[in-house]
């Protein structure tokens, strides 16, 4: 389907039935640019005020971008996971890693046995590479890179995992919801939750902000950069996000759900 067409679609959709789903893998440059004339779209139609465009769109594309590696960083610590166990001679590696992965306490348990930062640098490298093959800057790729490319769809392909991301919108408020098809790992969770309360305690001092220096920001995996990134787009908008976004994990999903009350975008 041509660009306009899935735009338009996606317009008349929610004009008519006040809600939108898309299924997603990536979000490329090209995918980016879709979306801001969606998002522009939208403005249009519903008459909100479009100095709060950029505001919203960079708050849903930190949490996409979120989301597509935390699907990264599920596939490749599975490979991972696959990887010990072999090299461990167990039998019937499948149903093992099928049990592993259903349980929280034993995915987590096997956090310990993976090294993070060769889990952090497998994650980084297939992103980089993926984003530098779809905007069609593959001149610079090494057969190494090309393979470790094949090997990472292959992996994608083999657990189906996707984004389903749903824009919603009431007479009271605009929703958006980005569900990953894997679960999040509690230690991840925790970390993600903590970050949010200093950021939140520093956002009631005054100096948000804050946050984002070298006194606060963790630069360990999955420290939830993106979603302060987010969290700091409410507290613009004069909004807890406490309150109006939640990220929750439950029967094998993560889900981040954002609220927007509708006020927030009158030109009145």
């Amino acid at each position: 389907m041509a660009t306009e067409q899935k735009i338009e679609k996606a317009i008349q959709k929610l004009q008519r039935d006040r809600i939108v789903v898309f299924r997603i893998n990536a979000l490329t440059r090209i995918g980016r640019e879709e979306l801001m004339t969606i998002f522009s779209r939208l403005f249009e139609e519903f008459q909100f005020n479009p100095a709060m465009l950029f505001n919203l769109y960079s708050a849903v594309v930190e949490i996409i971008f979120n989301a597509i590696k935390a699907n990264a960083k599920h596939v490749i610590f599975k490979s991972e996971v696959r990887m010990k166990l072999l090299k461990q001679q167990f039998q019937d590696i499948d149903d093992l890693l099928e049990i592993i992965f259903r349980e929280e306490m034993l995915r987590d348990f096997m956090t310990r046995h993976i090294i993070p930062e060769k889990l952090k640098k497998r994650v980084n490298t297939v992103l980089q590479l993926t984003e530098k093959k779809r905007t069609g800057r593959t001149a610079g790729l090494s057969e190494k890179d090309i393979q470790h490319l094949l090997d990472f769809n292959k992996l994608l392909e083999q657990e189906e995992v996707f984004i389903h991301f749903t824009m919603a919108i009431t007479d009271e408020k605009i929703v958006f919801n980005v569900v990953n098809d894997i679960p999040i790992l509690g230690k991840d969770m925790d970390r993600i939750q903590q970050s949010r309360m200093t950021h939140h305690t520093l956002s009631k001092e005054g100096r948000s902000t804050d946050y984002f220096g070298p006194d606060y920001i963790d630069v360990t995996e999955s420290a939830g950069f993106g979603i302060a990134m987010a969290d700091e787009i409410y507290y613009e908008m004069a909004l807890n996000p406490l309150e109006h976004f939640t990220i929750s994990a439950s029967e094998g999903a993560t889900r981040a759900i954002m609220h927007f009350p509708r006020a927030k975008f009158s030109l009145e």
